[in-house]
């Protein structure tokens, strides 16, 4: 499933509407690129997805020619995602990181145990509700699922 650029970046607006801070652009999309990664695979859709949203993201940081980045590091990812979760700096931009990945793990329409296993945890590590993350999920599936 591929979401459009333009829905894309209404759905991230939705979500966050003021402008977000460069810092946290670039480690919601290290984030992203985490889930990306969860399951070993990368599926087409997955990494299309991820282009796009790291040009959606990037875009409400108002750093418009950015190229998406690929992250490396030597730290094992779920301590690497519990050290980027706590640099994310407001509410915001934490629900705006949970709805990117969330979107990630379902852009290849399988969503692998591992997927929902790291999103779990993001969330947790970001500290969101699971109450809020039910409805944010169910504020980007809605958004993302074509009108009968």
């Amino acid at each position: 499933m591929i979401v459009g650029q333009g829905q894309l970046t209404e759905l991230l607006t939705t979500l966050h509407p003021s402008k977000l801070s460069p810092v946290d652009a670039e480690t919601i999309i290290e984030l992203v690129q985490l889930t990306l990664d969860a399951d070993g695979r990368e599926d087409a859709d997955e990494i299309k997805t991820y282009f796009a949203l790291s040009k959606s993201v990037f875009g409400l940081a108002g750093m418009h020619d950015i190229s998406p980045p690929m992250f490396v590091s030597d730290d094992e990812d779920s301590e690497r995602m519990v050290a980027l979760a706590g640099k994310v700096s407001t509410p915001e931009a934490k629900e705006l990181a949970f709805a990117c990945a969330h979107l990630l793990s379902i852009s290849d329409v399988d969503i692998a145990p591992e997927e929902q296993i790291f999103v779990s945890d993001l969330r947790d590590a970001l500290g969101i509700s699971a109450d809020r993350a039910d409805s944010l999920i169910e504020q980007v599936n809605t958004a993302i699922t074509p009108a009968a």
